[in-house]
């Protein structure tokens, strides 16, 4: 009897992690327009997360390609920028991480005044990310829909610009 528990068990663990790369349904396309800065990158406000207490933020590189990073991290300090300058951007480890999985990466597009974004959250995971551009410098995210489930979510993040010229290259095996 133990041994059919434990063989359920193991079936129901082995059968719940989805491991497969799930497609972006959102096909990569050139962005040729001018709404959205793309020579640096935004930055979202934080987050408040009550349960966790922790407050990161979002970060969104696009590229001309229409391929995009939509990464986040928790500046421990007030120095927002140096933060995800140093620790998120320039740190080689981490961008070469986020191609490898591929997590946080993916494609976007702009219909204005609309920007849709769809990356990976984690292989089994697509998500796409909906909002508003307000200036070319600036766009609000209000919706967040889980492709595998259809499950939306609200959101409300405004994101700033910040001009820099060291983007992490946008070179990777997954988005086409």
């Amino acid at each position: 009897m133990v041994k059919r528990i434990y063989l359920l068990i193991g079936i129901i663990l082995l059968t719940g992690c989805d491991t497969r790369l799930r497609e972006l349904t959102m096909k990569k396309t050139l962005y040729l327009g001018d709404e959205l800065r793309i020579d640096g990158y935004y930055y979202s406000n934080p987050i408040l997360y009550e349960y966790t207490n922790e407050t990161p933020i979002r970060v969104a590189v696009f590229y001309r390609d229409g391929f995009c990073f939509h990464t986040w991290g928790e500046p421990a300090n007030q120095d927002t920028l140096g933060y995800i300058e140093r620790e998120v951007l320039l740190n080689e480890a981490y961008i070469a991480k986020l191609k490898k999985e591929p997590t946080q990466i993916g494609v976007f597009r702009i219909i204005y005044p609309n920007i849709e974004l769809e990356t990976w959250e984690g292989r089994s995971c697509p998500f796409s990310y909906f909002g508003k551009i307000i200036n070319d410098t600036t766009f609000i995210i209000n919706k967040k829909v889980n492709n595998n489930m259809g499950k939306s979510f609200s959101e409300n993040l405004t994101y700033q610009f910040q001009q820099f010229s060291q983007k992490p290259d946008s070179t990777n095996s997954f988005v086409k």
